[in-house]
């Protein structure tokens, strides 16, 4: 399995621009990092009828709110590049001919609440710029499911923010939608705030490298961190677009949200002119996973009045939260801040806005999933 990312900025910028490469997505497609085998598989396609319903009914793709269309029968196509022209990958490569229009993964954990990674939503790409779409997948082989109207939200605003700085942790974001879930939609089922036990598998479903929602229940946990429960590491197979992809444990309950990982995502193999999955040995298994457990801590503490979530025993006779402990990181900061916000002055701006520069460089082999 595999991972990684780019900055938000640039992501943003570059689909901004445009490209004469880019199409409209709806219906059927053209016929198509990695630890190991790539275990990657089309919800459709997945032996596993829990992780199906949960693809189907609780992932949500954020997308750039320029990137889906509605079309004049009610149903809403999708514009963006093929996986191939986007990362300039081989043509024998998976999924090629597959649109990548999400930018980040989340998940629903209540009626109108949506869990994501906290780098996904700044100054650069507000809460409020995304759609957040439901049923961006394949329902058969070569067939986009259809996204009508029910499956499309847009932010209300953001309940409870985590933003990563000097550590890894917090990195989450929890984004209240305009309306509660319609239809055939459902909050996931969540871990009691305890630790994964070593090599428990896990599974996860997002958008990585911005292509419909793929389910991969191949990985196991390589370091719980059973005393900090902050984050743990897994050998995921996680690409750019991951960001907020929901990690469920044994049991299919939801664990934490992917935040980061190994990258390059592709890269081009000598004597060949384009680009290939990378490929990582299960042994370097290295994504991070941000435990649930205090971002449901952080979400209840603001005041949130949900029973199932915030209640003493809310998940299986247990609490579902537990707050970071105080090397886990800077704590939440208020929803309406930004990393690189002008109202601190343009000396506070250059100096925040710096600090970050150095920031991403620091990490530049474990940049957060994007």
């Amino acid at each position: 399995m595999r991972s990684r990312i780019h900055l938000a900025l640039l992501l943003v910028l570059a689909m901004g621009c445009g490209s004469s490469s880019e199409e409209v997505f709806i219906g059927e497609l053209a016929a198509p990092v990695v630890y190991g085998a790539d275990d990657r598989v089309e919800v459709f396609d997945h032996p596993d009828d829990d992780l199906r319903r949960i693809a189907q009914e609780s992932i949500v793709a954020l997308i750039p709110s320029f990137r889906i269309l509605k079309e004049p029968d009610g149903t809403h196509s999708l514009f963006g590049r093929k996986l191939e022209t986007a990362y300039g990958l081989c043509s024998d490569e998976r999924f090629v001919n597959q649109p990548t229009a999400a930018t980040c993964s989340g998940v629903l954990i209540d009626d109108d609440l949506v869990v994501t990674a906290g780098h996904c939503i700044d100054a650069f790409a507000p809460c409020e710029s995304y759609a957040y779409v439901f049923n961006y997948h394949l329902d058969g082989p070569d067939q986009l499911a259809i996204i009508r109207d029910e499956d499309v939200y847009s932010c209300a605003r953001v309940v409870a923010h985590g933003r990563p700085f000097a550590g890894h942790t917090p990195d989450f974001a929890v984004v209240q939608l305009d309306r509660p879930v319609e239809g055939a939609r459902s909050p996931v089922s969540i871990r009691p705030a305890t630790p994964l036990e070593e090599q428990e598998s896990v599974a996860m479903i997002g958008f990585g490298s911005g292509l419909p929602a793929k389910i991969d229940s191949g990985g196991t946990v390589a370091d719980p961190r059973a005393e900090l429960l902050d984050f743990f590491v897994a050998d995921v197979d996680a690409f750019a677009g991951h960001s907020g992809s929901a990690t469920f444990d044994s049991k299919n309950r939801l664990a934490g949200i992917l935040i980061g990982g190994l990258s390059p995502d592709y890269v081009q193999p000598d004597g060949e002119t384009c680009k290939r999955a990378s490929v990582y040995d299960d042994s370097q298994a290295a994504e991070e996973i941000h435990n649930i457990a205090p971002i449901v801590a952080s979400l209840c503490a603001e005041g949130w009045d949900a029973e199932d979530l915030c209640g003493p025993d809310a998940c299986e006779g247990e609490p579902c939260g537990r707050p970071l402990p105080p090397s886990g990181g800077t704590g939440t900061v208020p929803s309406d801040s930004s990393t690189c916000s002008a109202s601190t002055g343009s000396a506070g701006f250059l100096s925040g806005c710096l600090g970050l520069l150095l920031f991403v460089v620091a990490r530049r082999f474990r940049r957060p999933a994007f």
